[in-house]
C-alpha cells in the first residue's frame, strides 16, 4: 500500500516563511578527450549536473582501481537522456558538444577532486545518460525496450537561500507555487523581484522534481534562468540578491555550499508541517530523506542504449554496464572492499543516500511513498559516515560475517554492521 507519511512536526521547522563535503576544485589542464595515454579506456557520459561532485570521487576511485576514465558532459538530465535516447522528433541521437570533463584526485587535499576538461573530436556518443527524473519525466513516454534504466542513489531537492537570509526557515508548496508560477506577483515577500528569483531550465532534473512537489510545470517557472548548478550557485551569491534571493539545489550539490546557503524546510502538497531533509537545520543525517517525511527526492536513474547480441537478447555495452554497477553501489569499485564501506561512505558524506539506507520508495516524479526495506541494508555504515548517533541499541557490533552477529538476535551481517 503506498502513502503519504502522517508527519509529526519537529521544534527546528515549527516556522513557516515569516516566522522564524565532497568538493570540485577546478583544474586547468585541457587534453583531447580521445587521448587515451591520458585517458584510458573511456566511457563517456552526460546529464545531471547536480550529480557530478559524488561522480567526480566515484570516477577517481574507477580510474585507480579498475583502469577506467570517467568523461562526463555536466548538461543537465533530460539532455543526458536525449544523448543516449533522442526525443521522437529527432531522427537519430547526436555527438556529444561543448567540453566534458574527468577527473583527478587534488595532490593537496585527499578530500577533493580537482575537475580537468579535454576537447571532443567529432562524432563522440554518450554511452551512459544520468537524470535527477525518470525517461517519462523528460520526453513525456515511456522508456523505450531498447533503453535499459538502473536507479542509483536517492537524491532530495533544496529550496535554498543565501546565509544571509535567516528569517526564512520553511516554504510551503503552496508558497513555492506562487513563487516560481508567479514570481512579480508572488505575494510572497520578500520574493518579489524575478532577477532575484531563480529558476534551471525546463530539462533540469532539479527543477522537475521541485516542479512536481509545488504543481507548476517545469516549463513555466518565473525567475532568472541558470544553465548548472554552479550557476545557480551563483547567481544566489550575488550582493544584490542577500535578503530576497531563493533558489534550488539537489542536495549533493548543496553539501559544498552549506557555508554559503541555507536550505528551508519544505511543507508538501497534503502535509501539516514542513521538514527539512535533515532531522535539523544543523544535521547532515539526510534522515527526513530516509524515512519520507521530506518529499522533494527521487532516485538518480542510469540510461544505457541497449544493443543487440549474437544469439541472445539486446544487451548494454560490456563496459557502460559495469561502470553502472560501481556508480549505483551493486559492485564495489575495490574488489578487496567487499562489503561495499568505501561506496557508501563516498555516497554519503556526498549528501546523497544509497539506496540500501532507504527506507521508503518512491512511484514516481513527485509521487507516493511505500516502505521499503532493501535486500543488503548499509543504515549502519550511512550514519557512521555521517557521525550520526544511532539508536540506542543498533549499529554496536562490527562483523565481518554472519557468525559475528550471533550475540544480536534477529540480526545478520550487513555493510559492516549486525543488523
Amino acid at each position: 500500500m503506498t502513502y503519504r507519511k502522517k508527519i509529526v512536526a519537529f521544534a527546528g521547522a515549527a516556522g513557516m516563511l515569516f516566522g522564524a563535503s565532497t568538493a570540485l576544485a577546478q583544474g586547468t589542464i585541457t587534453v583531447a578527450c580521445s587521448d587515451t595515454s591520458v585517458l584510458p579506456n573511456p566511457v563517456f557520459m552526460a546529464g545531471s549536473s547536480a550529480f557530478e561532485p559524488i561522480l567526480s570521487q566515484l570516477a577517481v576511485q574507477i580510474a585507480a582501481k579498475q583502469g577506467i576514465s570517467i568523461i562526463y558532459n555536466p548538461i543537465s538530465s533530460c539532455l543526458g537522456v536525449s544523448a543516449v535516447s533522442p526525443p521522437q522528433d529527432t531522427p537519430a541521437p547526436q555527438p556529444l558538444s561543448g567540453t566534458p570533463h574527468y577527473y583527478t584526485a587534488d595532490p593537496t587535499d585527499s578530500t577533493k577532486t580537482v575537475t580537468n576538461s579535454c576537447t571532443l573530436s567529432g562524432g563522440t556518443m554518450a554511452s551512459i545518460g544520468i537524470s535527477d527524473v525518470a525517461f517519462s519525466s523528460c520526453q513525456n513516454i515511456d522508456r523505450p525496450a531498447n533503453i535499459g534504466e538502473w536507479d542509483g542513489p536517492e537524491q532530495s531537492m533544496l529550496i535554498v537561500v543565501p546565509k544571509a537570509n535567516y528569517t526564512t526557515t520553511a516554504i510551503s508548496s503552496q508558497q513555492g507555487a506562487a513563487i516560481w508560477g508567479c514570481g512579480t506577483n508572488s505575494g510572497v515577500p520578500p520574493f518579489t523581484n524575478e532577477n532575484a528569483i531563480q529558476q534551471r531550465s525546463a530539462t533540469s532534473g532539479t527543477q522537475i522534481l521541485v516542479a512536481r512537489n509545488i504543481g507548476v510545470p517545469e516549463t513555466a517557472f518565473k525567475g532568472a534562468a541558470n544553465g548548472s548548478s554552479s550557476a545557480m550557485v551563483q547567481s544566489l551569491l550575488n550582493p544584490n540578491y542577500q535578503q530576497n534571493g531563493i533558489g534550488f539545489l539537489a542536495a549533493d550539490f548543496y553539501a559544498g555550499q552549506r557555508a554559503n546557503l541555507n536550505a528551508v524546510a519544505f511543507r508538501g502538497i497534503g502535509q501539516t508541517n514542513a521538514y527539512y531533509a535533515d532531522s535539523s537545520a544543523i544535521a547532515t543525517d539526510l534522515k527526513n530523506v530516509r524515512d519520507g517525511h521530506y518529499m522533494i527526492q527521487g532516485p538518480l536513474h542510469f540510461f544505457i542504449p541497449l544493443i543487440a547480441t549474437y544469439g541472445g537478447a539486446p544487451a548494454p555495452a560490456p563496459n557502460a554496464k559495469v561502470v553502472v554497477d560501481w556508480l549505483t553501489g551493486a559492485v564495489p569499485i575495490d574488489p578487496a572492499d567487499t562489503q561495499n564501506i568505501k561506496y557508501v561512505n563516498t555516497v554519503a558524506i556526498g549528501g546523497d543516500v544509497p539506496q540500501c539506507a532507504m527506507k521508503v520508495k518512491i512511484d514516481k516524479d513527485g509521487g507516493l511513498f511505500s516502505p521499503y526495506h532493501p535486500p543488503v541494508s548499509c543504515t549502519c555504515a550511512f550514519e557512521a559516515a555521517k557521525l550520526v548517533q544511532s539508536a540506542p541499541g543498533t549499529c554496536t557490533i562490527h562483523c565481518k560475517s554472519d557468525a559475528d552477529c550471533a550475540a544480536v538476535p534477529g540480526t545478520r551481517c550487513q555493510t559492516g554492521y549486525c543488523e
